[in-house]
């Protein structure tokens, strides 16, 4: 009787063994349901918000991550669904208003629709081939207002007796030239060499304050210039070496600079606002750009904080 127990007892343990071995390790979630609980209820409170808001893209943004946090819940879907209907329904109506009034050359009213149109469908081919055409025929106007501008003070120059250049209190011999020299190097075009050659001779003549008024005023006329062109991201940087060179700031630059900063954080927010839908990471890089050049831009400081923490909780999600 005994080794027939041993013999049973030990087959026992060898068959247990065995299951062990085969049986596979349980799952181990990635969030934990409670996680997962709170996390839809933040996406849902979202997506009404951004429905009631009018802001189609970012409440189909919302309902997208709502269906794949719960893949199982029909009604998100439908909700899903029906934003890209209305959507779609703002595509076509914005597309035709758009290219009725380019027809009719309101090229003001025809870029409002276009940009509505990239608002909710920032990929959409038709909207951001007529904002390119229109923006090649506005800066087509530009270079010929200029070149006749430039023509106009050519003419004029012919018959203007030569300037003296301006006296140089304080200076050295010569640097009424050298200034000039430099003056013109930035005026012919070359921006950035003339930019480094005029910020040397400041270091040389920290205390020449009529050159410096000069200089700054030459730089900050250039920085009109670019931004009637449109860069106005160019023409920023303009401004605040104008203001450097200067030393300080003449009436109403200040003021410029700062509406500038402020335009230039409502572009790039918006622009986080089209993308966002198609690219998250993309729209977290506009939105802190916004708020390098408007830190006190509250929007973008909102989404920023949303769009970090759906881009963690999309890592979060186990990868099918």
């Amino acid at each position: 009787m005994r080794p027939r127990s041993w013999l049973l007892s030990s087959s026992l343990t060898l068959v247990a063994a065995c299951a062990q071995l085969t049986m596979p390790p349980a799952p181990q979630p990635s969030m934990s349901d409670k996680e997962v609980a709170r996390t839809i209820s933040r996406h849902r409170q979202l997506a009404l918000q951004y429905q009631q808001s009018g802001d189609l893209a970012a409440a189909s943004a919302q309902w997208q991550i709502l269906t794949l946090l719960a893949p199982g819940d029909n009604a998100y879907k439908r909700e899903l669904a029906t934003s890209r209907a209305a959507i779609d329904q703002t595509v076509k109506e914005q597309l035709q208003a758009g290219m009725t009034a380019i027809r009719n050359g309101d090229t003001e009213r025809a870029t409002r629709a276009m940009l509505k149109v990239l608002a909710v469908d920032p990929d959409n081919p038709q909207a951001a081939k007529s904002l390119r055409e229109m923006e090649k025929q506005k800066l087509t106007g530009i270079q010929a207002q200029r070149a006749a501008r430039a023509r106009q003070e050519e003419t004029l120059g012919e018959n203007r007796p030569p300037r003296p250049a301006p006296a140089q209190p304080g200076a050295e011999a010569g640097n009424g030239y050298d200034l000039e020299q430099r003056l013109e190097m930035f005026k012919a075009g070359d921006v950035a060499g003339g930019l480094r050659e005029l910020r040397r001779f400041v270091e040389a003549n920290p205390n020449d304050r009529a050159a410096r008024q000069r200089i700054g005023a030459v730089v900050y006329e250039r920085g009109q210039e670019v931004e009637r062109e449109g860069d106005r991201e160019q023409a920023l940087a303009l401004y605040e070496q104008a203001v450097q060179l200067r030393g300080d700031a003449a009436p109403g630059w200040d003021a410029r600079v700062q509406k500038l900063r402020g335009t230039l954080s409502e572009e790039y927010y918006d622009k986080g606002v089209r993308t966002y839908r198609a690219d998250v990471a993309l729209a977290i890089r506009q939105w802190e750009t916004s708020l390098r050049f408007d830190p006190g831009n509250v929007k973008a400081a909102s989404r920023l904080r949303e769009a970090r923490k759906v881009q963690e909780n999309l890592k979060r999600i186990p990868q099918q």
